[in-house]
């Protein structure tokens, strides 16, 4: 297990950012490969579980995703980070840690494509587009879940949703991330 920092808040997760994972990322993404969807839940499960040992906390969680874009759903006809959120949810049964799953941030302007973006054109791309859908209250430590964090551009737009709606964070989840160098400080 790795861990990091973000503007303050833990960041955990398994392992680099590598060719390997990005083909991981991209089948279960853009193939629906159910074996990579199942292997990136379990890295992120595994970094939830040492987390809260970490962190010394109660084992019951609610975990709310980084959301996926309106037209990534449309075009792949299903919401990827749900989905994954659910197998999450299923692998921590599975260690006796109770999760609950709270969809409740969604984009309210559209973002562009990241990919080409450097670090700064990321944090002005997400500013102030995610937006919190619903005032269901979270039950115990609340996880900001994601399949991979490169410069944390939407990890911390996510944040500032969740604050501005009262909701504190315990950590940031991702089953990989680009080096702490990358990262925004």
């Amino acid at each position: 297990m790795k861990k990091n920092s973000l503007d303050s808040k833990p960041i955990y997760f398994k392992g680099d950012y590598t060719s390997k994972t990005a083909s991981v990322i991209l089948a279960a993404k853009e193939g629906n490969d159910l074996n990579a969807i199942a292997l990136l839940a379990s890295a992120i499960s595994q970094s939830i579980a040492f987390s809260i040992a970490d962190l010394r906390l109660s084992e019951v969680i609610t975990l709310i995703t980084i959301p996926s874009a309106p037209s990534a759903i449309r075009r792949r006809g299903r919401d990827h980070i749900n989905t994954l959120a659910e197998y999450v949810q299923r692998d921590l049964q599975q260690k006796s840690i109770t999760a609950y799953y709270a969809p409740i941030l969604f984009q309210k302007n559209s973002i562009r494509d990241q990919s080409q973006l450097s670090s700064q054109q990321r944090m002005e791309n997400t500013k102030g587009k995610f937006a919190v859908k619903s005032c269901e209250i979270p039950q115990g430590a609340v996880y900001l879940i994601d399949d991979l964090i490169t410069t944390g551009a939407s990890m911390l737009e996510g944040v500032r949703a969740l604050s501005e709606a009262k909701i504190t964070i315990a950590a940031g989840v991702t089953a990989c991330a680009v080096g702490r160098i990358s990262l925004i400080p």
